[in-house]
């Protein structure tokens, strides 16, 4: 049997930002529902606010998991867990904003 991949899935199993989140996926998952109770929308006035500090939340959750490691590529995890994370931080967000009002 052939399991055909496109470029992108291939790049995302090549890519060692993906493979560390995905190892760890519970913890960032945790991490992630955490974060969302914790960082309220209603505090913000755009979308692009809340996103930048939610992202720096998120981090910061996940700190324990990689504040020894010595080449830990902060910027390409946090590419890789918006990627991951993008619609449900919107739809929270937009859900969140109507209950605000």
């Amino acid at each position: 049997m052939k399991i055909i991949i496109t470029e992108s899935q291939y790049k995302r199993l090549t890519d060692p930002n993906y493979i560390w989140v995905l190892r760890r996926y519970k913890k960032v998952k945790d991490a992630f529902n955490e974060t969302i109770k914790d960082v309220i929308p209603c505090n913000y006035k755009s979308f692009d606010e809340y996103e930048i500090f939610f992202y720096q939340f998120f981090m910061d959750e996940l700190h324990p998991e990689y504040y020894l490691m010595d080449n830990f590529d902060y910027e390409g995890i946090k590419e890789v867990l918006v990627d991951l994370f993008y619609t449900d931080i919107t739809e929270h967000y937009y859900d969140a904003k109507e209950k605000c009002l």
